[in-house]
């Protein structure tokens, strides 16, 4: 019979850990979400609604999403559903730099992601790099007026 030991108990009850954190940058004026891991749908909508609400709360609407260390977990169907709730929201001015994942799949679905966003008139663009993905976010007006 199997029997686990108490080290393995123990990381086998440890709850997994949030896939996402948020934080805002008061002198650039950026609120910044940053993915890890798989990002399951339930998640990736709690990540965006903490975002929009972030941003709503500092006054502003430039967004950085780093998805450098994201692995998936949800699929285009979510993301288009995710779409679908930011045209209900509607935010003012919104405007988004998205950092590339590393790995192919996510590639592909921040591509999709952006794309869908540009057909509901939202401005997002993807960067390989942190500072031109920052430049371009400080370029536009820093508040949601």
């Amino acid at each position: 019979m199997f029997r686990l030991t108490s080290e393995v108990a123990k990381r086998a009850q440890k709850p997994r850990q949030m896939p996402w954190d948020l934080r805002f940058d008061p002198e650039l004026r950026i609120v910044e979400t940053r993915y890890a891991g798989r990002v399951e749908p339930n998640e990736l909508r709690a990540a965006a609604t903490a975002t929009l609400a972030c941003g709503e709360e500092q006054g502003t609407h430039r967004y950085l999403a780093d998805c450098t260390a994201l692995e998936g977990g949800h699929s285009v169907l979510d993301l288009y559903a995710l779409v679908e709730i930011l045209s209900d929201v509607r935010p003012t001015a919104f405007r988004e730099a998205i950092l590339l994942p590393q790995l192919a799949a996510p590639r592909q679905e921040v591509d999709f992601w952006e794309t869908s966003c540009a057909n509901r008139g939202f401005v997002v663009r993807i960067f390989d790099g942190r500072e031109p993905a920052v430049a371009w976010l400080i370029g536009s007006p820093p508040d949601a007026s």
